[in-house]
């Protein structure tokens, strides 16, 4: 599949809408879900809401007349780009980040973290998965994957000893 992953910003809440129309015009797509509590009036309700809100990653090689059909699909705002220039988000940070959402482990969505020794998981069902070890006084070491151009992360706990340095 030639092209690379690219972030694109969405309209506050237009997620799905966005990510429905661009799969109809049969790009790739990747749109990470999390379920969590929701907390109202009278009750908790279990709800999936996007790991990344406002963001899509889109799959495609860069040229002026691809990017504006995603540019005029509803819903999309803009591609996230560094330094005025559309930059492209590394393969293995997708993976990691599809890795860890499909394995069904328990994670946190996190801040960015700028500090921490790049680390490889080993063993496992993260096998593969490459990301940020940050210390804990546990047993269990905190693992972070990290997508840079967001500066957003997601928090696994795992057994130090799964993991190696990368």
């Amino acid at each position: 599949m030639s092209g690379e992953w690219y972030a694109i910003r969405t309209r506050s809440r237009h997620e799905q809408v966005a990510k429905d129309l661009l799969l109809s015009k049969a790009f790739s797509i990747f749109y990470p879900k999390i379920s969590c509590w929701s907390k109202r009036k009278d009750r908790k309700l279990r709800i999936t809401s996007p790991l990344f809100p406002g963001y899509l990653f889109v799959h495609f090689e860069l040229t002026n007349e691809l990017w504006l059909d995603i540019k005029k699909t509803h819903g999309v705002v803009d591609l996230v780009t560094l330094n005025d220039k559309p930059k492209p988000i590394p393969d293995e940070e997708i993976l990691s980040i599809k890795k860890v959402v499909d394995s069904g482990v328990t994670f946190i969505n996190r801040p960015f973290l700028n500090e921490g020794d790049k680390v490889v998981v080993a063993n496992g069902p993260l096998k593969g998965a490459i990301g940020i070890y940050l210390h804990s006084d546990t047993k269990k070491g905190q693992f972070v994957v990290s997508v840079d151009m967001l500066n957003r992360s997601i928090e696994v706990e795992i057994d130090e000893s799964d993991l190696d340095r990368f």
